[in-house]
């Protein structure tokens, strides 16, 4: 019998190990796809990937951040390619690894394989990472980023609060020093890609301390230690010197509220850019956080004082960093219940006006009031994304409501 349940669950573990192997293909395809479009290669083109390594190496703000940049040189030194073909490769490499990370984490925090699966197709086809490499987004260091940190995660034991469930996998009754030590290694080296990861700690806090044992709060007090650690000797190591010439760059960062505003098309695109990161993770999120009050507080925080830095210091086209607070809610939303049979079609007047208003304001809006401010509309596929979302978005709203309600 033993032996007949081993053969089941390996059948089971193959059989989820090609279904998010082929969902990774599928995302790389696509991809691929997209920047071999001609007009449409974004950042994929031999110019602009030279570009991006020499403006990353020469800027101090990110000269300071050593490890995408770093690694791309090694890798081309040890295999021989030019550099502009590594990094073409490595960060869609670590995306999918990343993608890798956020199903084993999602299956570790005790959601189903299903679940698990779509959480991670959620992350793979979210607007920032189906489109990283398209400009305004411009990602760089964001996948060794997330890779780093969900290594860390996996690293932790299980959050308490997701064990207080019925029918939830077994407390870890104890925190090894050696796996503290080495989250907060890996969460060091994200900190280290980029420093605004310790806006992830209210997130983190209010996930792990809930009802951890005191063994576990110790583990993870080592862990956050050593990651402030290893930040610091970074820094120390790589941190240019910055010099009077350098405090422009500083100084134009607080200009980025009105600029972010200064006309119609860009306050559409910020607000378009903030619709489409946080819309629908924190929809299907909605149903899981009044059982996580913590971490909901945590989690309100950071999106909070991100958006605000993001609008006040940054530039609100590059949707990108509207999506960090989002980290580790990817995995978390493999703990919903992905099931049709809990939607049920009841017609009303004021639902179907709600419907249908939804539908048309979102196709005006994608074509009629949308502009991107980098190149055109016609250089990216955002137009038909928003569309898709927005569309998407309404019919959810009209349909999922419970058949007991």
């Amino acid at each position: 019998m033993g032996e007949v349940d081993s053969s089941v669950n390996l059948g089971l573990h193959v059989k989820n190990s090609s279904a998010l192997v082929l969902l990774c293909l599928v995302w790389l395809l696509g991809l691929l796809w997209m920047h071999r479009t001609p007009g449409k290669e974004g950042m994929m083109t031999h110019q602009a990937l030279r570009s991006t390594l020499d403006y990353h190496r020469s800027l101090p703000v990110f000269a300071a951040r050593p490890l995408t940049s770093g690694a791309v040189a090694v890798l081309s030194k040890w295999t021989g390619a030019d550099e502009t073909r590594v990094l073409a490769l490595l960060n869609p490499l670590l995306i999918a690894i990343s993608a890798c990370l956020i199903y084993a984490l999602a299956l570790s925090w005790g959601a189903d394989s299903k679940g698990a699966w779509i959480s991670t197709a959620l992350y793979l086809f979210s607007f920032t990472v189906l489109f990283a490499f398209v400009p305004p987004i411009y990602t760089y260091d964001e996948p060794l980023q997330v890779v780093t940190m969900l290594a860390a995660c996996w690293c932790l034991p299980r959050p308490r609060v997701l064990r207080q469930t019925a029918g939830a996998l077994p407390a870890v009754p104890s925190y090894n020093i050696p796996y503290a030590l080495l989250a907060g290694i890996c969460m060091g080296l994200s900190l280290w890609a980029r420093e605004s990861g310790l806006l992830l700690f209210p997130v983190l806090a209010g996930l792990y301390l809930p009802y951890a044992s005191k063994q576990e709060r110790i583990g993870l007090g080592i862990t956050l230690l050593v990651a402030v650690g290893v930040l610091v000797l970074g820094r120390l190591a790589t941190g240019p010197t910055t010099t009077s010439g350098d405090l422009w760059q500083w100084q134009a960062r607080f200009s980025n509220l009105q600029a972010n505003f200064r006309n119609t098309d860009y306050t559409v695109e910020t607000l378009v850019g903030i619709f489409l990161v946080l819309a629908w993770p924190l929809v299907l999120l909605r149903r899981l956080l009044g059982k996580l009050r913590f971490f909901t507080l945590g989690l309100v925080a950071s999106l909070v004082v991100n958006t605000f830095i993001v609008l006040f210091m940054a530039k609100a086209r590059e949707a990108r960093l509207f999506a960090l607070p989002l980290l580790l809610i990817w995995p978390l939303l493999g703990l919903r219940r992905y099931n049709l049979q809990g939607f049920k079609w009841q017609p009303s007047p004021v639902a179907l006006l709600i419907l249908v208003l939804g539908v048309g304001g979102t196709v005006h809006l994608a074509w009629n009031v949308y502009q991107s401010t980098v190149g055109t509309n016609t250089d990216n596929l955002f137009r038909e994304y928003l569309t898709l979302y927005g569309i998407s978005l309404a019919f959810y709203g009209y349909f999922s409501r419970p058949k007991d309600s």
